[in-house]
């Protein structure tokens, strides 16, 4: 017998709650994911102004981290892999993760409860 298939027999005596586990923290990243980018979206399109100044403070937030006194290779990697776009759709989706925990509470209670 494989140990991983012995592995998988023990967590299903359990209850297959850790699969359950599994399933619905990858489900929340997902979704978490897909609602920051409606919510990108939304702002971008509904609230101009505002999409505006938070690329500005992103922008300002790359500059803060390229003069942070770090040695030249990092800061190479910052200015080629971190885009203001990305730190606003990274910003984004901890909101809606944010978001998506605070709603999601009172159901995993009352799942454990059961």
């Amino acid at each position: 017998m494989w140990p991983f298939a012995a592995h998988a027999i023990a967590q299903r005596a359990v209850g297959g709650i850790t699969v359950t586990r599994i399933l619905l923290s990858t489900g929340n990243i997902l979704v978490s994911l897909i609602l920051g980018a409606l919510l990108f979206g939304f702002v971008f399109i509904k609230y101009p102004e505002t999409m505006s100044s938070i690329l500005d403070a992103a922008s300002g937030f790359k500059a803060w981290l390229i003069s942070l006194g770090i040695t030249t290779e990092y800061n190479n990697w910052i200015r080629v892999l971190l885009e203001e776009r990305q730190l606003v759709f990274m910003g984004f989706t901890i909101i809606a993760r944010i978001g998506l925990s605070i709603l999601t509470y009172p159901i995993v209670m009352w799942r454990e409860r059961a």
